[in-house]
């Protein structure tokens, strides 16, 4: 069958086989692909248009600052922390090659709450995800207590009326047949009222 004769399809396909993949190396995709990548990305539903997002990307030499916020945290949270915690946490930043922080941007808006404001962000971070897994790298959405940490937040930039949705690690694989869990539609989806 020709690729080209049933896109819709395809991508369903693609949508369907698509999963996280934790062990991340190198190559991620080059700034040309990643650059296509986030701006379609953005085409998700975004009530009054208020862009409720922004990202920051981190990647090469520049994660090693990203670690460096991590191992604040983990000082801020036990100032005895020994040399092999804080390195851990030093080195959850070198998982992949390259990360983007996905920040929800909350505007107050008397139609918008911040929730709805949240998803679109998420939607984003998804979008991103799906892509690069489509173009044959892999990714991993995390949260965790960096997400809600002060001393990231802060090493971030992030401003009062902002917060980290995820980090998404980005880059090949080194499992790429990593096995996928079976999920049952059925046991999610209900057409309602129900018919007897």
């Amino acid at each position: 069958m020709d690729s080209n004769a049933n896109p819709g399809k395809n991508f369903i396909e693609i949508m369907g086989q698509r999963r996280s993949f934790p062990r991340l190396e190198e190559p991620a995709p080059d700034k040309e692909l990643l650059d296509n990548i986030f701006l379609s990305s953005l085409r998700v539903p975004d009530h009054m248009h208020l862009r409720p997002w922004r990202f920051l990307i981190i990647g090469g030499d520049d994660r090693n600052h990203l670690g460096d916020l991590f191992v604040k945290d983990c000082l801020q949270k036990d100032p005895n922390a020994g040399e092999e915690t804080c390195e851990s946490a030093r080195k959850k930043a070198l998982r992949a090659p390259l990360i983007v922080v996905g920040i929800a941007h909350y505007t107050d808006h008397p139609k918008v709450p911040e929730i709805e404001q949240a998803l679109a962000t998420g939607c984003v971070l998804n979008n991103i995800g799906l892509a690069i897994y489509s173009c044959g790298y892999g990714s991993v959405w995390r949260t965790g207590p960096y997400a809600v940490s002060s001393s990231v937040c802060e090493g971030l930039g992030l401003n009062s009326n902002e917060e980290i949705l995820g980090f998404l690690y980005i880059g090949t694989p080194m499992k790429a047949d990593r096995p996928m869990k079976a999920i049952k539609k059925d046991d999610f989806f209900k057409y309602w009222p129900a018919k007897v």
